[in-house]
């Protein structure tokens, strides 16, 4: 069966001899899984010379932006202990449906704590819910269940949407788009965590219609992996780089 058609646009952001920062368009998959075996990022760097790709960081197919690739094994290892140990700093840009009225901590972040865990009776797998900390209840003991905090700051509104920056301070599967959807902003354009999460369903069996497509009005979910900040694996010195956003998520437009 054909692959369904990606956006193959990356580019080198930073170069080291143990790793790359590498900005990947709003519809390329990191690594093969589901329907997607060579129309990923990770078969395009093997085929462009790259001897070894090990993905520290990931993004969905419809996120844009910044992923950190080591170059060895020993580097991969070296950069996951300092993801793990949260050395890093990731920032993202995040387009929301509705005007932000979170109140605002004295520095100017909403801080969103709770839970977040797989859906039982999601439409797929992949679902995952987020319960504010005030809500949880009965969630706390369930082993299922995991910290998520995610730092929130608006940048503009208008038009009834939201530019948001967006710090997962705790790294959960879907953190960002589970927790906005949970607090009433889900993000424009997405088809899982949006208004109708059967449109994910749809896209699977590309059968998603003009009328669908009207509805999301974004062709792929607004958010974009914007800056990382780590320490390089080897000299310790700190690393920061910024990948540009596309125009919709640009804070300065």
């Amino acid at each position: 069966m054909d692959e369904p058609a990606v956006d193959p646009s990356w580019s080198v952001l930073l170069d080291d001899p143990l790793f790359a920062v590498i900005a990947k368009s709003g519809n390329l998959p990191c690594h093969a899984g589901g329907r997607y075996r060579a129309n990923t990022l990770e078969a395009i760097l093997l085929a462009a010379g790259w001897g070894e790709v090990h993905f520290v960081s990931r993004l969905d197919r419809e996120t844009s932006g910044a992923v950190v690739v080591a170059k060895t094994a020993d580097a991969a290892a070296r950069l996951g202990r300092d993801m793990a140990a949260r050395r890093f700093d990731k920032r993202y840009l995040c387009l929301v449906e509705g005007d932000w009225r979170e109140p605002p901590a004295p520095d100017g972040w909403f801080d969103a704590f709770g839970w977040i865990r797989p859906a039982s009776d999601a439409l797929v797998k992949k679902y995952r819910i987020f319960e504010k900390a005030s809500d949880i209840g009965a969630w706390r003991r369930d082993a299922s269940a995991q910290t998520a905090w995610t730092r929130f700051r608006p940048l503009r509104q208008g038009d009834g949407r939201t530019l948001l920056e967006c710090i997962p301070m705790t790294g959960r599967t879907a953190q960002i788009r589970a927790t906005l959807h949970a607090l009433g902003y889900p993000v424009a354009g997405d088809k899982l965590y949006g208004p109708d999460r059967s449109l994910y369903a749809k896209l699977c069996e590309d059968a998603l219609t003009d009328e669908d497509r009207a509805r999301l009005a974004f062709p792929r979910q607004a958010l974009h992996a914007w800056k990382v900040a780590f320490p390089h694996p080897l000299t310790r010195g700190r690393v920061e780089v910024a990948a540009p956003p596309p125009p919709f998520l640009d804070p300065g437009a």
